[in-house]
């Protein structure tokens, strides 16, 4: 009778950990930022944008030890990390370069820019986020493109979920300004003389 009860108490248990909830966290929207690029200019598309394998899942990775990594047991993303990501991006790059310019994958206008964007990192590394990103603009109606490698660190408030998500958001903010910096200009001067001429 004894072993029966255990059984049970056991059995009830494991049922009440398989059923406590799992917390969803989101990336916050990008800070509010000044237009540093306002007036006629190059629109831009968001071409591509990847992300570590390991980091594009739900489990929300709080920290690491060397090549270990530590996720969060009851916590998960609420959307895929490559979509939410893209999404901050496309947002932080919108208030710079002002919304007009920053075109949407399906819109019917053509950009003057297309942008590549490959992150080698975006995870905490000790008391910082550090965010590692090859990224390749082309011109779209000329042989122009540019392209380099930045890295963003970010403070760390803690090793929770929420401040990951808090500090991901920042560290794509601040990438966004180096994107508007690196973005080039003659693009969008080729456009203009290639209308021209065709008339």
């Amino acid at each position: 009778m004894t072993r029966i009860a255990a059984s049970i108490i056991m059995a009830l248990a494991i049922t009440g950990c398989a059923s406590a909830p799992v917390a969803l966290v989101a990336l916050p929207s990008a800070p509010a930022a000044e237009m540093r690029a306002a007036g006629p200019g190059a629109s831009l598309l968001l071409r591509e944008l990847t992300i570590p394998g390991y980091l594009d899942s739900f489990p929300v990775v709080v920290g690491r030890d060397g090549s270990a990594l530590v996720v969060s047991k009851n916590t998960e993303w609420a959307e895929r990390p490559a979509v939410g990501v893209a999404r901050v991006l496309r947002d932080a790059l919108s208030q710079r370069l002002d919304a007009e310019r920053v075109l949407v994958a399906g819109e019917r206008r053509i950009p003057d820019v297309d942008l590549t964007v490959e992150l080698l990192a975006l995870d905490p590394q000790g008391t910082a986020l550090h965010l590692d990103a090859r990224w390749f603009f082309s011109c779209t109606a000329a042989r122009g493109s540019r392209a380099g490698r930045s890295q963003v660190h970010v403070p760390l408030a803690s090793a929770t979920p929420a401040a990951v998500a808090a500090a991901t958001t920042e560290a794509l903010a601040r990438f966004a300004d180096v994107l508007v910096d690196a973005m080039p200009t003659e693009c969008r001067a080729f456009a203009r003389d290639m209308a021209g001429s065709r008339r």
